[in-house]
């Protein structure tokens, strides 16, 4: 069942996490998306990627943990998955990502997701997300597929409010030296005067909290 979202409890999370996490200027910043992936997941973890694309994260997880159990879902059918339906999987997992995926859904499609997200983690489980920077819109803009665009409080806000713990929020920028010291150091200040952020991607990291009753995984309305 799709949830109706409460604009008020909405609007007051996303006051919340502003005042915990600062301006989008405050995030941390992180060179790629893999090193937040990596960090989060631990040895023997259960992992499932969501819109896993060509399957590289596998790799990268495999290079440095042992014995994990790593599944991906796409809907793209001309790719090989182990599946292609998030109806389809049962989990549960230790940890769940997806990245540059939510802002692809519409708003209640996101709440519903999420939910559905949280019943295929264990207690304690984590769940990652990147999405593009409104701060920096061309990431968002460029593609015509995009369809909600999330900023770093608003997100948290939503996944809090589908009972996940919001634990870390981070920027992610990588760019040759000579462009990193232009951007970061000597324009930063007008970045900051104008409203406008250098870093491309925000990386968020939620928990399922541990004395969640692991709930079961019903599938996604039509």
């Amino acid at each position: 069942m799709c949830k109706t979202i409460s604009w008020s409890e909405l609007y007051s999370h996303r006051r919340a996490a502003a005042r915990r996490f600062g301006s989008i200027f405050a995030l941390p910043i992180v060179k790629r998306v893999r090193e937040v992936v990596v960090e989060h997941v631990h040895h023997g973890a259960r992992v499932l990627e969501i819109g896993a694309g060509a399957r590289d994260m596998e790799a990268n997880l495999c290079d440095v943990r042992r014995e994990i159990m790593y599944e991906s879902c796409d809907i793209d059918p001309r790719t090989r998955h182990d599946y292609h339906d998030l109806a389809e999987v049962a989990g549960p997992y230790d940890v769940i990502f997806a990245l540059e995926v939510i802002e692809h859904l519409s708003l209640d499609e996101i709440t519903v997701w999420l939910a559905r997200l949280n019943a295929l983690l264990v207690a304690g489980g984590q769940l990652i997300l990147s999405t593009p920077n409104t701060y920096y819109p061309p990431a968002y803009l460029r593609d015509a597929t995009h369809r909600t665009p999330l900023c770093y409080d608003e997100l948290a806000a939503l996944v809090e409010l589908a009972g996940f713990d919001v634990e870390r929020i981070v920027r992610i920028y990588h760019d040759p030296v000579h462009r990193k010291l232009l951007r970061r150091y000597l324009l930063g200040w007008l970045f900051r005067a104008i409203g406008i952020d250098f870093a491309r991607q925000i990386v968020l990291v939620a928990r399922k909290p541990a004395d969640q009753p692991a709930a079961s995984a019903e599938p996604l309305d039509p």
